[in-house]
């Protein structure tokens, strides 16, 4: 029973996320809102897409996706950026430092305080594997 409460839990969060993205380009050109798996529309913040265009530079623009997907790992205070080489670039270049294969927590809250409407965090795929085993093993 509790098995099928978690699944239904971990369903909801993965139809929350982004069925679609679009690049930065188009977002600064006005195509700010996306559907969602669970069939909801997300509008990104103009400001915020503004404030993010600033910041990178134009060539990349064509070439980077919003919104941004972070991955919650199973290492406490780590996370990682899924998406292109592009997406990690552009995140590279907002936190001013090298991405690489992870980011800490205060990393995510820099960039959830300056771009709430752009970024999704949910949970990487080996957390939902160690949930499905504590399961199995009745924690």
């Amino acid at each position: 029973m509790l098995d099928k409460i978690i699944d239904l839990g971990f369903k909801d969060i993965l139809s929350s996320l982004p069925s679609e993205f679009v690049t930065l380009n188009d977002a600064v050109q006005g195509k700010n809102k996306i559907k969602l798996k669970n069939g909801f529309i997300h509008e990104m913040d103009k400001n915020e897409i503004l404030k993010l265009s600033n910041i990178i530079p134009l060539y990349l623009w064509a070439l980077i996706k919003v919104p941004f997907i972070i991955l919650k790992l199973e290492t406490p205070g780590e996370y990682t950026i899924n998406g292109s080489e592009w997406d990690k670039k552009a995140l590279s270049i907002v936190l001013n430092k090298d991405t690489g294969k992870f980011i800490s927590s205060l990393d995510v809250e820099k960039l959830m305080k300056d771009y709430k409407s752009l970024i999704f965090i949910t949970l990487s795929y080996s957390i939902f594997n160690t949930s499905d085993n504590n399961i199995e093993e009745g924690m």
